[in-house]
Parts: structure tokens; C-alpha cells; sequence
């Protein structure tokens, strides 16, 4: 089976770097294969014929904090999972040029009920929220108006830090990859 790991906040203005062929290489080393990775930003696939997705939650945690002095928070979604994620696209993601397009992942110790409540009570005028079963799917305006958006005071916020966040691009060249 397939699983995607996304690493949160790395490779990120200089801070947290982690290189993403030394990453690999941990992960061969802990019995993955067909280990590739996309970008520089914590993008990364693997195989395993014998591991959940908890097993391989529990194994990059392990990795990350044995080879990384700081701490890296990782969200992982198996291939069956990410396909059925974005099988559920709202037809407005992606279709407005003038918005930003974004998936947002819970990281694993996040309270989901929690998180839909607070985007529910989100006024959006220029934005649109759809809060799917393992992938949050976001638009917000951003050549105009982006100043009202909940979205551009989304880092000042304690959500940010339950969430690793993909543009549109990078979530649909996964796909992808999990394709190939």
C-alpha cells in the first residue's frame, strides 16, 4: 500500500531544513520502498506491503526525532484515503483564478469536531470552505480583498498549528504520483 506524508513547516524561509534525500534514505533504512518525494517542503511517498497507517505515523515520528533536533510534526494518509479525499473536490477549488486554492490536513492529535466548528462559524464573503472527511478544501479571494478572508489571519491563529497546509498544485501532482 501507498502513504503520503506531509511534513509540517519545513524548508520554510530558511527554518527547519531537512533534506529531503537524507529523509528518504531514514525511510528506506526503516523498510519503506518506492520512497520518492516531491518539492522541497516535506512532500513524500512510500510503500509498505505490512504497515497501517498509524505503523507509519509511528515510524516518521521516530525518525523525525531521532535525526532532527527540532521538533517536525507529520500528518500521514494513505493512497485509498487521499484518492477518496479528493474524489470530493468541490467544484469551485481551483476554479477561480483570482482566489488562492489550498487543502488544508489535520495533523493526528487534532479534534475534528473542534475544527468544524470554528470554520463553520467563518464568515465567507470572500472565501469558501468545504470540510471534507480527511481534507479540508479552501478558497479564498487574494488579489482582492484578501485582508477580509479568515484565511490571511489564518497564522495568527491556533488552528495554523493543527494543520500542514498544500496549494492546489501540490495536491493535485500527488495524486498523481500515487498514480504512477
Amino acid at each position: 500500500m501507498q502513504f503520503i506524508i506531509l511534513l509540517r513547516g519545513v524548508n520554510v524561509g530558511g527554518k527547519n531544513r531537512v533534506l529531503m534525500s537524507d529523509l528518504k534514505q531514514y525511510l528506506v533504512n526503516a523498510g519503506f520502498t518506492s520512497v520518492r518525494s516531491y518539492i522541497n517542503s516535506g512532500n513524500l511517498i512510500v510503500e509498505s506491503e505490512k504497515d497501517s497507517e498509524q505503523d507509519v505515523l509511528e515510524k516518521c515520528q521516530k525518525i523525525l526525532s531521532d535525526h532532527f533536533s527540532y521538533p517536525i510534526k507529520v500528518v500521514i494518509i494513505s493512497d485509498e484515503k487521499y484518492q477518496a479525499a479528493l474524489a470530493s473536490i468541490p467544484f469551485w477549488w481551483g476554479e477561480d483564478e483570482d482566489y488562492k486554492h489550498n487543502a488544508l490536513f489535520l495533523l493526528p492529535s487534532v479534534n475534528k469536531k473542534e475544527i468544524v466548528e470554528l470554520l463553520s462559524s467563518i464568515e465567507t464573503t470572500y472565501e469558501k470552505i468545504y470540510i471534507g472527511e480527511h481534507v479540508i478544501f479552501w478558497s479564498s479571494s487574494f488579489k482582492q480583498n484578501y485582508s477580509k478572508t479568515y484565511y490571511s489571519k489564518l497564522s495568527s491563529q491556533p488552528f495554523y498549528k493543527k494543520v500542514t497546509i498544500r496549494n492546489r498544485n501540490t495536491t493535485l501532482k500527488l495524486r498523481k504520483l500515487l498514480e504512477n
